[in-house]
Protein backbone atom coordinates (compact mmCIF):
# COMPACT_ATOMS: atom_id res chain seq x y z
CA UNK A 1 0.00 0.00 0.00
CA UNK A 2 2.69 2.58 0.73
CA UNK A 3 4.53 1.52 -2.28
CA UNK A 4 1.16 2.65 -4.27
CA UNK A 5 1.02 5.98 -2.34
CA UNK A 6 4.55 7.06 -3.15
CA UNK A 7 4.11 5.89 -6.66
CA UNK A 8 0.79 8.03 -7.18
CA UNK A 9 2.11 11.16 -5.11
CA UNK A 10 5.34 10.82 -7.26
CA UNK A 11 3.44 10.73 -10.45
CA UNK A 12 1.70 13.51 -9.21
CA UNK A 13 4.58 15.91 -8.36
CA UNK A 14 6.10 14.93 -11.73
CA UNK A 15 3.07 16.01 -14.25
CA UNK A 16 2.68 19.18 -11.90
CA UNK A 17 6.39 20.17 -12.77
CA UNK A 18 5.68 19.93 -16.71
CA UNK A 19 6.41 23.60 -18.95
CA UNK A 20 2.89 24.72 -19.83
CA UNK A 21 2.47 23.89 -23.63
CA UNK A 22 2.23 27.56 -25.80
CA UNK A 23 -0.28 28.05 -28.27
CA UNK A 24 1.06 27.09 -31.92
CA UNK A 25 1.82 29.89 -34.12
CA UNK A 26 -0.99 27.71 -36.46
CA UNK A 27 -3.53 28.62 -33.65
CA UNK A 28 -2.67 31.76 -33.74
CA UNK A 29 -2.66 32.28 -37.90
CA UNK A 30 -6.03 31.14 -37.79
CA UNK A 31 -7.63 33.23 -35.52
CA UNK A 32 -5.54 36.33 -36.91
CA UNK A 33 -7.24 35.03 -40.83
CA UNK A 34 -10.73 34.86 -38.80
CA UNK A 35 -10.60 38.07 -37.49
CA UNK A 36 -9.49 39.98 -40.94
CA UNK A 37 -12.43 37.91 -42.88
CA UNK A 38 -14.92 39.56 -40.32
CA UNK A 39 -13.62 42.73 -41.06
CA UNK A 40 -13.35 42.31 -45.18
CA UNK A 41 -17.58 41.47 -44.46
CA UNK A 42 -18.17 44.20 -42.54
CA UNK A 43 -16.70 46.55 -45.51
CA UNK A 44 -18.92 44.09 -47.73
CA UNK A 45 -22.24 45.52 -45.97
CA UNK A 46 -24.44 48.27 -47.75
CA UNK A 47 -24.15 51.36 -45.14
CA UNK A 48 -27.26 54.03 -45.09
CA UNK A 49 -24.66 57.00 -45.25
CA UNK A 50 -20.74 56.96 -46.11
CA UNK A 51 -19.26 58.37 -42.88
CA UNK A 52 -19.41 57.52 -39.18
CA UNK A 53 -22.25 59.79 -38.27
CA UNK A 54 -20.57 60.28 -34.87
CA UNK A 55 -17.07 61.15 -36.06
CA UNK A 56 -17.12 62.01 -40.03
CA UNK A 57 -14.83 59.08 -40.85
CA UNK A 58 -15.67 57.34 -44.05
CA UNK A 59 -16.84 53.96 -43.57
CA UNK A 60 -14.92 53.06 -46.69
CA UNK A 61 -11.73 53.73 -44.29
CA UNK A 62 -12.61 50.66 -41.84
CA UNK A 63 -15.50 49.88 -40.01
CA UNK A 64 -15.13 48.10 -36.31
CA UNK A 65 -18.62 48.10 -35.24
CA UNK A 66 -22.48 48.51 -36.46
CA UNK A 67 -26.19 49.59 -35.57
CA UNK A 68 -29.74 49.43 -36.80
CA UNK A 69 -31.49 51.68 -36.42
CA UNK A 70 -35.81 52.18 -38.11
CA UNK A 71 -34.13 49.85 -40.26
CA UNK A 72 -31.16 50.94 -41.57
CA UNK A 73 -27.92 49.76 -40.93
CA UNK A 74 -25.13 52.20 -40.08
CA UNK A 75 -21.16 51.88 -39.91
CA UNK A 76 -18.99 53.05 -37.14
CA UNK A 77 -14.75 53.32 -36.68
CA UNK A 78 -15.00 52.38 -33.08
CA UNK A 79 -17.32 51.24 -30.08
CA UNK A 80 -16.97 54.49 -28.55
CA UNK A 81 -18.51 56.66 -31.74
CA UNK A 82 -21.64 53.42 -31.61
CA UNK A 83 -22.38 54.04 -28.28
CA UNK A 84 -22.53 58.38 -28.69
CA UNK A 85 -24.93 57.40 -31.61
CA UNK A 86 -26.94 55.81 -29.45
CA UNK A 87 -26.96 58.07 -26.91
CA UNK A 88 -29.01 60.78 -29.38
CA UNK A 89 -29.46 59.44 -32.85
CA UNK A 90 -32.24 61.49 -33.93
CA UNK A 91 -29.71 64.32 -33.79
CA UNK A 92 -26.72 62.83 -35.42
CA UNK A 93 -29.35 61.88 -38.21
CA UNK A 94 -30.36 65.47 -38.26
CA UNK A 95 -26.55 66.71 -38.63
CA UNK A 96 -25.55 64.01 -41.45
Amino acid sequence: MKKIISIVLLTTAFSCNQPKSVMPEKKMETVAAAKDSVENDLTKLAFAVKKDLTCGMPVSAGVSDTVTYKGKLYGFCAKECKEDFLKDPEGHLAAK
